[in-house]
């Protein structure tokens, strides 16, 4: 099963692969309601949202893990595992 990584950055990226390369929401046949959500997610991104930070945006984190965990269901289907390298993303995500 290929892994994907869950992480969005400045460039509008989401999605990368094992080798730290961005993968398109277009080339994964996902619906396009959801790709919709995850690129107007990901353009909101900002590093103050973040949960360390003081200036955390508990609203778009809590949409972010909805989305990972939409994500993910979607992409096992198609034969692809979703992770991140933080735990705060999953927190809501069943296995």
């Amino acid at each position: 099963m290929e892994r994907l990584t869950f992480w969005p950055d400045y460039t509008g990226a989401l999605l990368w692969t094992g080798r730290g390369e961005r993968v398109s929401l277009e080339d994964l046949s996902l619906s396009g309601d959801l790709v919709e959500r995850a690129r107007r997610w990901t353009a909101g991104y900002d590093d103050a949202k973040l949960p360390w930070e003081p200036t955390r945006d508990d609203v778009w984190l809590a949409e972010g893990r909805r989305l990972f965990a939409d994500l993910r269901r979607e992409l096992a289907v198609r034969g692809k595992d979703l992770v991140s390298d933080e735990d705060f993303w999953a927190a809501d995500a069943p296995g």
